[in-house]
């Protein structure tokens, strides 16, 4: 089965049929620049989730991050590839922009229509859950999708007050997720990783 990963491609949304049964995780973002954080959050839901792949989704332009530093879409698409060499599980992905969409909902929809028969885990680093209910149909994206969230410094005391906290009506899940999490059930996945990085592409980019 492993020989057979590595011999996966890029997802095309001809080939919907290949990813039957699979579990993949989505990792979101403009990669501007990709870093060892993004790296390091993506291989910890492959292990913690039993993921078979993670889609990294780059992203033409985040709807809530100022253009004035964004470098071109083709600039940080090959960032990312390069950066995923010698990670076969770990794939660069261009469907966002393929899409033409502009919200992480509507992306998510574009993919499940897609690929109807693949089981998919958005993910996000610990940051994002302070301003998740900014994010466009956020409850839709919660209902459509289980979502993990990852943390990085700071950690714990950055979401004991934010709205996703406060959603009783959603299962919440502490620390642990689990191989044979369902990935076809709602919920939100709050995840801590023994080995924490305190870097970020905006810390990148002033240096």
């Amino acid at each position: 089965m492993t020989e057979l990963f590595r011999n996966f491609t890029a997802p095309r949304f001809y080939d919907g049929q290949r990813w039957r049964g699979l579990r993949i995780g989505l990792l979101g973002g403009s990669f501007n620049p990709p870093h060892a954080g993004h790296l390091h959050i993506a291989q910890l839901a492959q292990v913690k989730f039993g993921l078979d792949f993670i889609w990294w989704i780059v992203t033409p332009q985040n709807p809530l991050k100022s253009t004035k530093h964004m470098r071109p879409f083709e600039e940080r698409f090959n960032n990312v590839e390069k950066m995923l060499q010698g990670f076969p599980r770990q794939m660069p992905s261009v469907l966002e922009a393929e899409l033409g969409t502009t919200y992480t909902y509507e992306t998510i929809a574009g993919l499940k229509t897609y690929f109807p028969h693949t089981d998919f885990l958005w993910i996000c680093g610990m940051d994002n859950a302070h301003i998740f209910h900014h994010w466009d149909k956020w409850q839709d994206i919660i209902e459509m999708v289980p979502v993990s969230f990852i943390a990085r410094p700071p950690a714990n005391y950055l979401v004991k007050a934010c709205p996703l906290r406060m959603m009783h009506n959603i299962p919440h899940h502490h620390n642990t997720a689990g191989r044979q999490t369902d990935l076809k059930t709602r919920g939100i996945y709050w995840l801590k990783g023994n080995k924490m990085l305190d870097i970020s592409s905006t810390k990148m980019r002033k240096k």
